[in-house]
């Protein structure tokens, strides 16, 4: 995967979905979202991309942390390139 990508969430954590969760940790919700690879770091996050969703993470209630908004870290296994 490359800077630039689009790309869909076909898992979280290499799981489709996850029977007992906080719902405030929902990342799951995000399943079958687009989003694109703004950033590759292979060095400091060992194979994971960052991927800004095109979807309000906010509006999920899911936590947001980093500095771009509705931004994840996203292992590679876990996207498909569209």
């Amino acid at each position: 995967m490359n800077l630039n990508d689009k790309v869909v969430l076909k898992s979280f954590l290499g799981k489709k979905s996850l029977d007992d969760h906080d719902n405030s940790n929902n990342y799951w919700l995000l399943i079958g979202e687009k989003g694109k690879i703004i950033e590759v770091d292979n060095d400091y996050f060992n194979g994971k991309v960052l991927v800004l969703f095109e979807k309000n993470l906010d509006e999920l209630n899911l936590p947001n942390h980093n500095p771009i908004i509705n931004s994840l870290w996203i292992p590679v296994n876990d996207l498909d390139k569209l």
